[in-house]
């Protein structure tokens, strides 16, 4: 099973400065994420693939940035007790429930190891990043951290690609840092929109499909 979409990253005043596609891929016991965001405003190019389990934990990962000139790529192996990239080892004490690497669609995905029990209360989740900046491209390097998710409740939401029935959440990233407001598809956790004090920007879904042909490149 195939869906692909498409996200929208849009300034306060609505106009679109970049966008992300993404193919979310189940088969045979697997799962797998591939994204292309393109964040124009600022030049940068990020392409991600994300290899998990039926469970959404990661296996391996791939970052790639291109930005003023200048390129960074990363490759993660998780392990059930430790985590490699390149040179870089970090040891697990349990099986990692989540590789953040920045697209959207990506963060979206930790909400299948948070659930929809006890609406309002946060509750870490362990995490590998390659960067703890609001961009993802700053300090690039594979660093271990928490998540705190909170599951506000269920309802319903309009985004450019339609009327959803919608999970809604709340993910910090750092203490000193507002939580970013977080609305995924009831059932699957389909990325919808994401909205979050820390910068002006906002994202939301604008096409979705659930085969493999691609979404188109503009609005």
């Amino acid at each position: 099973m195939i869906k692909s979409g498409r996200i929208a990253y849009r300034d306060a005043a609505g106009r679109e400065t970049g966008y992300e596609t993404f193919d979310l891929i189940a088969t045979q016991g697997r799962r797998l994420l591939r994204a292309l965001c393109v964040m124009e405003d600022i030049g940068l190019i990020r392409e991600v693939s994300i290899g998990m389990g039926d469970d959404f934990r990661p296996h391996d990962g791939q970052c790639r940035i291109w930005q003023g000139g200048a390129e960074s790529l990363m490759r993660f192996a998780i392990g059930p007790d430790q985590a490699v990239c390149g040179d870089q080892v970090l040891p697990l004490a349990d099986p990692l429930p989540y590789l953040g690497l920045h697209p959207l669609s990506g963060d979206a995905l930790i909400i299948h190891q948070r659930g929809t029990d006890a609406p309002g209360e946060y509750r870490p989740i362990a995490a590998i990043t390659n960067s703890i900046s609001p961009n993802g491209e700053e300090d690039l390097y594979m660093q271990a951290m928490e998540i705190a998710v909170a599951y506000m409740g269920p309802g319903e939401i309009d985004v450019a690609a339609g009327r959803f029935a919608a999970w809604h959440y709340r993910l910090r990233w750092r203490n000193d840092w507002p939580p970013a407001d977080l609305w995924v598809r009831a059932g699957d956790g389909l990325f919808l929109i994401m909205r979050w004090a820390m910068v002006p920007a906002w994202y939301e879904l604008t096409d979705w499909r659930d085969g493999p042909a691609p979404c188109p490149q503009s609005g």
